[in-house]
């Protein structure tokens, strides 16, 4: 394996083997790297021919053996057993979002498509952001039974990805208005800042934008050219958030909303989601989408 001290090489699936044996991952095999590749988690390796007959090994960029050091080192860092490639995929990803040089962008579509189609959680963490979700948007004399329907109801559709808008945006407006306001009315409540409220309507149109933004990613049909249009929108809009995220956390009703994490997963986590908006622009998927979400309790 690579001393860390000197400079990283390229290498050939055998040697990425050898590097995992030699950091403690027993089980490591060609089929391993093979499987890393398909996911994304690394970069596709560059023929060789340097005989008339045959070919060489093909061989791994420096920056692909150090990435996959690094990402081997994080697995075992973690308190989970077993971690799931959509975990360690959200890296890669971080890093094509952030660095040019290291993830092509052939290998973040196959990347995107690994992290669209994984079940990116558990039930008990459905459940805890479904909770979160209502508790953000409830008056407090919402009752129990408005709660629990609403949270049952995200919960299902995330857990399906796909979900029933009209009932969700009803039961969402009961929690945000236990009584009506007039004969078949109710209050919508927003939440954010007063240049930025954050409605239902506009909480559900981002969550139909971000299904249909995911649905494309996970059929990997989503052009690379597309993907880096996107990214550089992801930027310039990510930097922007950054710049006023403080600002944003004062002037909000939920401050919270816009706190910065202090765990660098959690950083890397929210960083990659915050990339889908952005995907669902140059798509051409937004407008259509909150167009839906206005229509949403008049049908």
């Amino acid at each position: 394996m690579t001393d860390e001290t000197d400079e990283w090489q390229p290498a050939t699936a055998e040697d990425l083997v050898a590097d995992a044996v030699a950091l403690g991952v027993p089980k490591a095999s060609p089929r391993m790297i093979t499987d890393w590749t398909e996911y994304g988690l690394l970069g596709a390796p560059a023929f060789r021919k340097s005989t008339r007959h045959g070919s060489d090994a093909r061989l791994y960029s420096a920056d692909q053996r150090r990435l996959f050091t690094e990402m081997l080192k994080a697995r075992q860092r973690s308190p989970l057993a077993r971690v799931p490639h959509h975990t360690l995929i959200r890296v890669v990803l971080y890093i094509w979002l952030t660095d040019d040089t290291v993830v092509s962008d052939t290998q973040a579509r196959r990347g995107w498509r690994t992290w669209a189609r994984a079940t990116r959680s558990t039930a008990a963490h459905r459940s805890e952001t479904a909770r979160q979700i209502v508790d953000q948007f409830a008056h407090p004399d919402a009752p129990y039974h408005q709660r629990r329907k609403a949270q049952l109801l995200i919960e299902q559709g995330e857990k399906q990805r796909s979900a029933d808008w009209d009932r969700l945006y009803s039961a969402l407006t009961e929690v945000c208005s236990p009584w009506p306001a007039a004969p078949g009315s109710r209050i919508e409540r927003s939440i954010g800042t007063p240049i930025l409220p954050f409605g239902v309507r506009e909480a559900i149109a981002t969550w139909m934008l971000n299904h249909k933004v995911s649905r494309q990613l996970a059929a990997e049909a989503v052009p690379e050219a597309t993907l880096v249009q996107a990214r550089a929108e992801h930027r310039v809009n990510w930097q922007s958030y950054e710049a006023q995220r403080e600002q944003f956390q004062i002037q909000a009703t939920k401050p919270e909303m816009f706190e910065k994490p202090s765990d660098l997963e959690e950083q890397v986590k929210q960083h990659v989601a915050g990339f889908l908006p952005a995907l669902g622009h140059v798509l051409g998927l937004d407008q259509p989408t909150f167009a839906e979400a206005r229509v949403l309790g008049q049908r």
